[in-house]
């Protein structure tokens, strides 16, 4: 019996697309014209804080704080009409595009440049500032907070379905310099932004807080049963630091839980459509940033939780 020659064709498996390219020439001409535009963006933005002033401007200037989560200078993501979003370190000068999805006439009035960092273990993209919105100069025309606020409404533009992108976006969620105490880590770089116009950001490390040496723990055979329980809060929103995205938990009866994360950007669309008195959420406790996130938005029929199911608010 003759073999079949359909039977008998080598099978190829897919090949696997790769998570991020390598800008061509074309690209980085187009990087060096818009650098060119804005020299604000070939000045340092981020600067070590400097010991000696670091008590008149944590009493002068309106301050706020995120974890870095390491000591590189952060990189420019940049969208430029006619090329695919890349993120750019103007230190090596190399970059790399993402295969994001935009809609139809995107980026025609001009580029967009924002600060943001790669944490390639994490497959997260932290976007932390927007320094140039569609052709416009923000950074030397606009204090932080309202860079923040144009940083969500653009983020708001863009699809949030996103199946060929590598990286999870992540805006930064800062926090007041007044609170710095209660998520401070010391195993964290962090950013220190002032509000002003046209003001550098500081960097700070730890140098002087003892690290604390990991423990040894015996391993064990049998694993400890554990209870997974839905916490319920009221997530209504905070108006007091004139950030957009910041949401206040309740528990059952009005004691108040501290500000929520808001880890994705369809959790942020779903609060902000959400009833104006507030959306009932499930949240666990982040020991990362110590503080509850949002994991989804529940029906108004969900009972909220008593206080005492939020173990970690005194903590």
């Amino acid at each position: 019996m003759s073999k079949s020659i359909t039977n008998s064709r080598p099978q190829f498996a897919k090949a696997a697309q790769p998570r991020f390219n390598r800008l061509d020439e074309s690209h980085i001409k187009a990087i060096e014209s818009v650098f060119r535009r804005f020299p604000l963006l070939g000045g340092r933005l981020e600067v070590h804080l400097p010991g000696h002033r670091a008590k008149t401007i944590f009493e002068k200037d309106k301050l706020l704080v995120w974890p870095k989560f390491d000591r590189r200078p952060a990189n420019f993501l940049l969208f430029i009409d006619g090329f695919s979003p890349c993120l750019w370190d103007a230190g090596r000068q190399e970059g790399i595009t993402f295969r994001w999805i935009l809609p139809p006439g995107f980026g025609t009035k001009g580029p967009t440049v924002c600060l943001a960092n790669l944490l390639k273990g994490e497959s997260t993209l932290q976007i932390e500032d927007l320094l140039v919105l569609e052709g416009t100069d923000l950074w030397s025309n606009q204090p932080f907070s309202e860079r923040w606020a144009q940083l969500g409404a653009f983020w708001n533009k863009l699809p949030a379905d996103q199946p060929l992108l590598a990286v999870k976006p992540r805006i930064v969620e800062p926090t007041p310099l007044s609170d710095w105490s209660r998520v401070y880590d010391p195993s964290l770089s962090w950013i220190i932004q002032p509000e002003g116009v046209r003001s550098q950001r500081f960097y700070w490390w730890d140098s002087i807080t003892p690290k604390k040496e990991a423990t040894y723990r015996a391993p064990t055979l049998v694993r400890a049963p554990e209870i997974q329980t839905q916490i319920c809060a009221l997530a209504t929103p905070y108006t007091k630091i004139g950030l957009p995205d910041a949401y206040m938990l309740e528990a059952a009866d009005g004691h108040t839980i501290g500000i929520a994360s808001v880890p994705t950007m369809a959790l942020s669309i779903g609060l902000r459509t959400g009833p104006p008195a507030g959306s009932k959420v499930e949240v666990f406790w982040n020991p990362e940033f110590r503080k509850y996130q949002v994991t989804r938005i529940l029906t108004p029929e969900v009972p909220l939780s008593a206080a005492s199911f939020f173990n970690h608010v005194h903590q």
